[in-house]
């Protein structure tokens, strides 16, 4: 390694993963649980309603909303699900087991992300 090799890294362009995600979830302790939950989705019950009611995660106040992420934010198996452009948006996906439980999943939108300043432009 040269003397000026750290120069060179900095200037190194690193890929830049341009997707996001905006998901709801429904995080239980159990896969019974996430089963039950999911039967009443199925029948009628809204999603928010059903996260704001069984789901363990913080975010069951706001209808289980994690609001837009972009891949890494979330745990592997998660991230899985979501970027999976085969899983279809608007459907209710899982049980999905991570670390923390079983979720629920309900993708509400994807896209790219359109800002990719890198800091603010002067001119």
């Amino acid at each position: 390694m040269g003397m000026f090799d750290f120069m060179s890294n900095a200037f190194k362009n690193e890929p830049y993963d341009d997707r996001r995600i905006s998901a709801s979830h429904i995080l239980v302790d159990s896969m019974d649980e996430a089963l039950v939950v999911q039967k009443e989705i199925v029948v009628g019950k809204k999603f928010a309603d059903a996260a704001r009611t069984y789901s363990t995660c913080p975010s069951a106040s706001k209808g289980g909303s994690l609001g837009v992420f972009e891949p890494g934010t979330m745990v592997k198996e998660f991230d899985e699900v979501v970027f999976n452009e085969e899983n279809p948006i608007g459907e209710v996906l899982g049980p999905v087991s991570t670390e923390f439980g079983y979720h629920l999943i309900l993708i509400e939108e994807r896209f790219t992300n359109q800002v990719k300043t890198e800091g603010s432009g002067a001119f």
